[in-house]
């Protein structure tokens, strides 16, 4: 793995590890983030599981989640995966378009 992978990953860590969904918990909880991974060439993918599946504000956070991943030095572009809800793939179009 390379320094720049590294450091990405690195940028990635804090970005989540400092963030809280909108009804508290912690965004790396297990329940919500249920996997990353990021390729070499800076693409991220989350899946993720919001912990209020009805609620408006959990898909704006996941909106400006991404927006602010994709800001970050060493990222070309980030998709959120949404997982475990009704209608799920309405929700990932949402936070990705």
């Amino acid at each position: 793995m390379s320094r720049a992978s590294q450091a990405t990953q690195r940028r990635l860590a804090r970005i989540l590890r400092d963030r809280k969904e909108p009804h508290g918990k912690p965004f790396t909880d297990e329940g919500i983030l249920r996997g990353v991974e990021i390729d070499d060439a800076g693409i991220v993918e989350l899946w993720v599981r919001p912990s209020q599946p009805h609620c408006p504000c959990c898909l704006d956070d996941l909106i400006n989640l991404r927006k602010e991943i994709v800001k970050a030095k060493g990222i070309l572009a980030c998709h959120i995966e949404i997982v475990g809800i009704p209608h799920s793939e309405r929700w990932t179009a949402a936070v990705n378009e």
